[in-house]
Formats: structure tokens, sequence, C-alpha cells
């Protein structure tokens, strides 16, 4: 029965998720009095696609019990260099991508390592992680944000094809693949095993502690990902881009299920989570409230959330 149970978790389809993102986009419809067309709204899930990236590897990074606070750091590290190495040249741009991801891929491995060599908590890790990444682009740029982003690159943020944005369709392929590796994929039992138990995943054959060590690392690499989306998009460097990134992407997988307790989330939480998240900031400014009303409703709607995932993980 206990077995049934474990399957039955793990295979769950977060129908309750996708309810609420269908009365948000009702309610957003009925504030906007059906003045919103298809292309508003295709906008609107473009302006989502960093953020969704980046939220599935902090998804990613919870299923394996652990938290990542560094990824607005990561974020903002990733355009500050980017934009520095292209500086508008299409002939630097694989360098600067290729520099780019190398240095998520550290920061996510040292995340992972020290948590695990040493046993310490993920959230003072990581919080510590992301202060020295900040000190460090700050040193690197001498606290001026030099260099911009090539116009060839700027497609995968401003492209269309067929009628759909470029960057709604890499979050689309990103979460396709990603979904099948998480539910489909001897790696992804084993993610969800070492965060739900991590004492027994240590005595069933195989290195959990590097599996985390790699979901850190994935984590990094796709905010590595969203910071090179949002580049793309603003087209320059900019000091301390991604740091409001943190804590959206940790509401967006929290609102999609995920548990800081490990073991327990779904990249198909993950994708309605963000949604949620974004509508309602368009919904708030449409309406006119304040900036603390925007973050009482947003609190408000991750604080429901939050006692329905963990109702539900109860039973």
């Amino acid at each position: 029965m206990r077995g049934l149970k474990e399957k039955l978790r793990y295979q769950s389809f977060p129908f309750g998720i996708y309810g609420l993102l269908l009365v948000i986009i009702l309610v957003f419809l009925g504030a906007t009095q059906g003045n919103v067309s298809p292309a508003h709204l295709l906008n609107i899930a473009r302006s989502a696609a960093p953020l969704g990236i980046a939220a599935m590897g902090q998804t990613i990074v919870l299923i394996a019990g652990g938290l990542d606070l560094s990824m607005g750091a990561t974020i903002s590290m990733v355009n500050l260099v980017a934009a520095s190495v292209m500086n508008g040249s299409r002939e630097n741009m694989l360098p600067a991508v290729a520099i780019s991801l190398g240095l998520c891929l550290v920061v996510g491995f040292f995340n992972g390592f020290i948590i695990t060599r040493f046993q310490m908590q993920p959230f003072l890790v990581t919080m510590a992680m992301g202060i020295i990444i900040q000190g460090c682009y700050y040193l690197y740029t001498q606290g001026i944000a030099r260099g911009n982003i090539a116009r060839e690159m700027r497609f995968i943020s401003e492209g269309w094809v067929w009628g759909i944005p470029v960057a709604v369709m890499i979050w689309l392929a990103l979460w396709l693949v990603l979904s099948v590796a998480l539910k489909k994929t001897i790696y992804g039992r084993k993610l969800y095993l070492t965060g739900a138990n991590p004492a027994a995943s240590k005595l069933s054959g195989y290195q959990a502690d590097r599996i985390t060590i790699s979901a850190y690392m994935m984590g990094a690499l796709l905010a590595g990902v969203a910071g090179l989306m949002l580049s793309a998009y603003i087209g320059v460097a900019s000091v301390d881009m991604g740091l409001d990134y943190t804590l959206n992407t940790v509401a967006s997988s929290v609102i999609g299920g995920a548990a800081f307790t490990g073991g327990i989330g779904s990249l198909e939480g993950t994708f309605p989570g963000v949604l949620i998240i974004t509508i309602l900031q368009s919904l708030t400014t449409i309406l006119g409230i304040s900036e603390a009303g925007k973050f009482i409703c947003q609190g408000a709607v991750i604080a429901v959330m939050v006692a329905i995932n963990q109702r539900k993980a109860a039973r």
C-alpha cells in the first residue's frame, strides 16, 4: 500500500493548479473587459519565459531536497559577463554564451559540493553564494555595467516564428524534455528518492551526493539560460538585473506543488505556477494596485497554495 501511495504521489497531475490558473485568467479577462488579443496573451507568456526556465531549475533543486537562493545573482552574473564579452559583436556570441554557462555550472557545482560534503543547510550556503557572486561581478564591472548584446542574439527574446514567440518555444521545449527526464528516466526517480529520503538514498546503491550536486548544477544552468534570454530582451548590461527572480522562482515552484521537504513537486505544476505569478503581476498593474498591494496579493496566493499543498501531502 505504501508503495502504491508513493507511485500515485509521483505520477499525480496537479489539476488544482491549472484550475487556479484558469480562474486568474478569467479574472484578468474580466478586469480588461475582454479587450485582450491573443497577441497580448502571447506577449505575457513571452515575458514569463525567463522566469519559467529559471523556475524549472529551482523546482529540480527543491525536488532533490535543496533550495537555491543564488539564482538571482547567477542571472545577473550571466547578463554582465555575456554583455561585456559579446560587446555587440556577432563573432563573440559563442564565447560569451560558453563562458557564461560555464560559470553557471561552476556555481552550481560548488553549491552542491559544499552542501553535501560539509552537510550544511542549503539556505545558508546558497544565500552566501549569491552574496559572493554579487561581490565578484561588482569587482568585475567596477560598479559600472558595460557591454551590450549582439543584435542577432536578441532574436531569442524578440523573435516570432509561426505566430509564436521564440522565447515561449524555447521554454516549452525545455519543459517537455525535462519533464520527460524527471518522470520517465532512472535519473528522475533517483532525484525524487534523494529528496524524499536522503538517508535511504545513500543505502540504495547509488551516489546520492552526486545526484544532489547535479541538481544544483542543472538549476544554475537553467538560471543561466534565463539570464541569456533576459539579456537578449534588454540588450545591454544591467547590474542586479536578476535579483528579483530568486523569490519568484521559489514562489512559482511552491505554487506549483513543490515542497521544501524534498521529493515532492513537478514541472507540470511549475509551468502554471509561473503563469499565475506573471498574470497576477499584470492584473495588479492594470487595476492600478500599489506596490504594497501587489506584494500582499502575491503573498496571499502563495500562502493559500502552500496550505493546500501541505494538506494534500499530509493525506
